[in-house]
């Protein structure tokens, strides 16, 4: 487990293994919501829905959350521009 030093009490806080993945899950999904939001690559939007499965598979996605995933993947990706053709 990892811990922290608490300022008011100086005694180290434990934090449960489980929090700290739901956290990492939690700074994962919403920096490619973010991504995935200024961007609207088709890279960005498969790596969010990779991502959320891999948290809902882990249990770390909650139904507010997932809803918040499922309105941003409403918008669909942008056609990428190809110079070439």
């Amino acid at each position: 487990m990892q811990m922290t030093q608490s300022s008011s009490t100086n005694q180290p806080t434990t934090l449960h293994p489980i929090l700290i993945r739901r956290c990492r899950a939690t700074a994962l999904l919403g920096e490619a919501l973010i991504r995935y939001q200024i961007s609207r690559t088709l890279s960005d939007r498969i790596h969010l829905l990779a991502l959320a499965s891999m948290a809902n598979a882990l249990g770390a996605l909650t139904d507010q959350e997932a809803q918040v995933v499922n309105t941003t993947l409403a918008v669909p990706a942008r056609r990428q521009e190809h110079p070439h053709e």
